[in-house]
């Protein structure tokens, strides 16, 4: 059974405590399970990037980045909650606040390259699968789109 989330949802700017702290937090999630760290491409790829958290009695819990992939388009990249923090629906609370930022930012399509195997959350949240598997960091990836308001 899954308890509710109290977490509240802050942009956390490049630099700021909340973007060090849902670095750490993507960097456990992410990329330590593979043996991986966050690279230097990926903290470039930061600078152009809106990063939001979620943080939880003073603690960050979730994140996500968005980039502009082009003038409509949004990607949701380096979605991660905390393994502690698994089902209590900030990911959800995170994926609805992405898409109200990207519509409130003019955007229209968001697009997500899901590991596989989690695809599956974005596909209940009214995402649908684009094409085929690819592989990203050692690890199959699928594209996952959703039209936004």
């Amino acid at each position: 059974m899954s308890e509710e989330t109290d977490a509240l949802i802050f942009e956390a700017p490049l630099g700021s405590d909340l973007y060090d702290q849902a670095v750490h937090l993507r960097e456990a999630v992410l990329r330590a399970p593979l043996g991986l760290e966050v690279s230097p491409e990926e903290r470039l790829d930061d600078t152009v990037r809106q990063h939001f958290c979620a943080v939880s009695s003073g603690a960050v819990v979730g994140t996500v980045s968005l980039r502009p992939f082009d003038e409509v388009t949004l990607h949701l990249k380096q979605m991660a909650v905390s393994e502690e923090k698994r089902n209590t629906h900030i990911g959800a609370k995170l994926l609805a606040f992405a898409e109200d930022w990207g519509t409130q930012a003019g955007f229209r399509l968001m697009i997500v390259d899901a590991r596989v195997g989690v695809e599956g959350f974005y596909i209940k949240h009214g995402y649908t699968r684009e094409g085929g598997p690819f592989e990203r960091y050692t690890i199959p990836h699928v594209r996952v789109t959703k039209r936004l308001r």
